[in-house]
């Protein structure tokens, strides 16, 4: 069974359009994959917003909720460090439950596969302490420009391909 977050996570992107998300001329080229990982921060800017802005789409229409997340929001997290994923997931108690982490998500370029293994690195940090159950590192690039080893990943973060071709998730 799918994870009903993955599924939601998922169908958000797909939501996504191409001209908010600046999906023309976003790839970076090989000197500045180079850049330390928190320059690149300002490409994948555009992604994240659009993601988001699909997010409180589905959010609106109660979209958690009926997928069995309850209520679901993005905020801050003082306990996770200097440096954080992009978006941080957070579950809202009810019925006097306190809050809970649900996910931890970042987003970066295929082509820049510095700030990818930089990202899966604190993402799987991040499921560990302060204790974020679900890691999704959202890579973004073209299908023909993947490896034959395929996606990187690391060990307890689920990566998602986004295909900037197709503009959809891709398995």
């Amino acid at each position: 069974m799918t994870d009903p977050f993955l599924a939601f996570v998922t169908d958000a992107l797909n939501l996504m359009h191409p001209r908010f998300a600046a999906a023309h001329g976003t790839a970076y080229a090989p000197d500045e994959a180079e850049e330390p990982p928190a320059a690149r921060k300002v490409r994948e800017r555009s992604f994240v917003m659009e993601f988001y802005h699909e997010f409180r789409r589905m959010w609106d229409q109660a979209e958690p909720v009926r997928r069995g997340l309850g209520h679901v929001l993005i905020q801050a997290d003082p306990d996770a460090g200097a440096r954080v994923p992009d978006l941080l997931f957070w579950k809202l108690g009810e019925r006097g439950a306190p809050d809970e982490r649900l996910g931890a998500m970042s987003f970066a370029f295929l082509s820049n596969p510095n700030a990818v293994s930089a990202d899966q690195s604190l993402l799987a940090k991040l499921r560990d302490k302060p204790g974020y159950p679900r890691a999704v590192s959202v890579v973004i690039g073209r299908h023909a420009n993947l490896l034959t080893e395929g996606l990187p990943h690391t060990d307890g973060v689920v990566t998602v391909f986004f295909d900037t071709e197709k503009w959809q998730v891709s398995a």
